[in-house]
């Protein structure tokens, strides 16, 4: 067994399991790039003395490897998942269920709100990105990754209507996740540079960072940060 790296959320040896984006993998913890892109954001934001150790913290998941790491560095963590079956603010097996695009938290709850690959799946972004402007505190971050492609425009493709049903623009695609299992969740977008226009529509100051660290085996992974003014 070759150990490419030192994995930068729980210290863990790094080895190549397979020549994916995900291939660089933790042993202890299974974090991939993404996630210690991720943990190298929050390294930067922390470095400014914007996220203090007391700082109150929303992740929009319950399991994982940076939700691991959130929960070690942080005691004011909030979580939740999305469950189809359950209204937000209920729980089903002691978690939380939250809709991005309606979340039952007060204004200004939170100096930090996370997500890991979510808002490609959200039917109305937008209205996400609003209410998770609305949730931060003023001076607060939006701190998130999803698929984004070499390209400056987001591609739409499939549209939530009225009655409740999905009008497929392209040939949908589905991702899979530990809740509804592989290719379980649709892809209502593929996400270009133009992410950062609709963040800051809603009031943000955003941008995408690109992060690399040989020691971390992090390659090039983009991760959005979005500010509270």
């Amino acid at each position: 067994m070759f150990i490419s790296g030192k994995c930068n959320l729980c210290n863990g040896p790094i080895i190549k399991i397979n020549s994916t984006q995900f291939g660089q993998r933790c042993i202890f913890c299974r974090s991939t790039p993404i996630h210690r892109a991720l943990g190298l954001a929050f390294a930067d934001i922390r470095g400014r003395g914007a996220l203090p150790a007391d700082a109150a913290v929303y992740e929009m998941s319950s399991r994982g490897a940076f939700f691991n790491y959130l929960s070690k560095q942080y005691k004011n963590l909030q979580y939740s998942e999305y469950y189809d079956d359950v209204e937000p603010g209920a729980y089903k097996a002691g978690v939380q269920c939250q809709d991005v695009q309606r979340l039952t938290f007060g204004d200004a709850s939170f100096d930090v709100v996370t997500s890991t690959e979510v808002f490609e799946h959200v039917p109305d972004d937008i209205k996400g990105y609003r209410e998770v402007y609305r949730v931060l505190k003023p001076g607060g971050h939006l701190v998130f990754t999803v698929p984004l492609a070499d390209t400056d425009k987001t591609v739409e493709r499939a549209v939530l209507k009225e009655d409740g049903s999905i009008e497929h623009l392209l040939p949908p695609e589905y991702h899979g996740d530990r809740i509804r299992g592989s290719n379980g969740v649709l892809a209502f977008r593929t996400y270009g540079a133009d992410i950062v226009d609709r963040l800051n529509s809603v009031g943000f100051s955003a941008s995408i960072e690109r992060y690399n660290s040989r020691k971390e085996r992090v390659s090039n992974n983009a991760v959005v940060i979005a500010l509270k003014g």
